[in-house]
């Protein structure tokens, strides 16, 4: 593959999302940015790389750099080497979750499907609580779809409408997304007593029968008294339909509403049943109702059902203090 056009296919990705959640902190290294920004990427280069030698490997600010480095790269190569040291090496540092999303877009075009699935399921599983999550959700639905996994993009397509409210830029572009995924809609349940069985109607006589002369011995037979003087039963009267019954019988049932979505929050994900027990009863000890899914390995615990993703978040940020962690909001439909 040619070396130029891979450049092009990684900076059209790039651009495709707005920067970073975090910018460089260190003034020297926002220096080498504005040069490449400029064009004047050999110099940003050298920059970032004389700085590189003079930070020891353990000072908080080498990921930072090596992030830095990643993006003024001159080839894709590089610039996935640095991000896959900062990812592997420095997975504990404030950098690594955006190092994750920028290989999931490096496999992105250059069709890597696979690999960008990996990236995508690492980011959500070993960051719950990054930023970045809404701007994943938006490249998960890609990746996706693109796989003909339409289950896996409409559930983080989900997940990402809930977390990005007040990005209207990027619900717009998970939304466009997300017409791709089907709509649920509830069967209306069937509703046995209004249900109306109808009498069957009066017979008419049939010309036979209406012009049928009685017979003389027939005519002849007086009524007997016992039947004379039998008055008609009150079950043999004409029956009168209610207008209860009356209206069962014409009106048509409406339709079920449509399923809602039920937000809740995440408060672990861990690999043992026992992990999974121990969040159960501290959350129930709040009162909170519990949902454990097992999924790729991990138990996760949800707990509360809330209505809105901003009732949601606001539960989030009690449980934070409550039971520590790194609480989230999940949308399940």
């Amino acid at each position: 593959m040619n070396r130029g056009w891979m450049a092009a296919l990684i900076a059209a990705a790039a651009l495709l999302t707005p920067p970073p959640a975090r910018a460089q902190t260190d003034p020297r290294l926002q220096v080498a940015v504005q040069l490449a920004q400029e064009g004047h990427s050999d110099s940003a280069r050298a920059v970032v790389g004389k700085l590189l030698s003079a930070t020891p490997p353990t000072d908080s600010l080498y990921p930072e750099i090596l992030y830095t480095q990643a993006m003024v790269a001159s080839d894709a190569g590089e610039m996935r080497t640095q991000l896959q040291r900062i990812a592997v090496e420095y997975g504990a540092s404030s950098w690594a979750d955006d190092a994750i999303l920028r290989l999931v877009q490096i496999d992105y075009a250059t069709r890597n499907l696979s690999g960008a699935a990996r990236n995508l399921e690492r980011l959500r599983s070993d960051y719950p609580a990054s930023p970045l999550l809404p701007r994943a959700s938006y490249w998960a639905g890609r990746v996706y779809f693109d796989q003909s996994n339409p289950t896996d993009a409409c559930r983080w397509l989900a997940d990402g409408l809930a977390r990005s409210e007040g990005d209207i830029e990027l619900q717009n572009q998970i939304r466009y997304l997300n017409q791709r995924c089907p709509t649920v809609t509830a069967a209306a349940p069937r509703d046995s007593s209004r249900r109306v069985t109808a009498e069957p109607a009066a017979k008419p006589p049939s010309p036979d029968s209406a012009a049928k002369v009685p017979s003389a011995d027939s005519a002849a037979k007086p009524p007997s008294p016992d039947s004379a003087a039998k008055p008609p039963s009150p079950d043999s009267a004409a029956k009168v339909p209610s207008p209860d019954s009356a209206a069962a019988a014409v009106a048509p049932v409406a339709p079920g509403p449509p399923v809602k979505t039920v937000y809740r929050v995440q408060i672990a994900a861990v690999a043992t049943q026992a992990g999974a027990t121990d969040a159960e009863r501290k959350a129930r000890a709040l009162g909170l109702t519990v949902v454990t899914i097992h999924e790729k390995n991990l138990y996760k615990v949800r707990a509360g059902q809330y209505s809105s993703p901003t009732e949601a978040r606001a539960a989030a940020a009690g449980l934070k203090v409550k039971l520590g962690g790194n609480p989230f909001v999940v949308a399940e439909p």
